[in-house]
């Protein structure tokens, strides 16, 4: 084989092991993102669990439940709302 002929062959057969190694590293990067991609659903299907929990948690209903049954606490027999004074000027609480 001539001179000509070898470093065609030479410059083949790097071509072929650099094909070979970018494949190897597409397939390796689409691994990590599919793994990532697999992470993220997971995450957001416990954001969502979480979510539900914490709507739950704020219900009034269940707050007044948990004061009632849990903590021990009555209901008033009457409710008293107070209402701001406005004092004159120059007066003093």
């Amino acid at each position: 084989m001539s001179l000509v002929g070898w470093v065609i062959a030479a410059t083949a057969v790097v071509a072929l092991f650099a094909l070979a190694l970018f494949h190897a590293v597409i397939v390796d990067r689409q691994t990590t993102l599919d793994d990532m991609n697999e992470q993220l659903e997971e995450v957001q299907v416990e954001n969502e669990k979480l979510r539900l929990y914490v709507a739950r948690a704020e219900a009034p209903d269940r707050i007044r439940a948990e004061a009632l049954y849990r903590l021990g606490m009555v209901e008033p027999d009457s409710r008293v709302y107070l209402s701001p004074v406005e004092l004159a000027e120059g007066a003093v609480g």
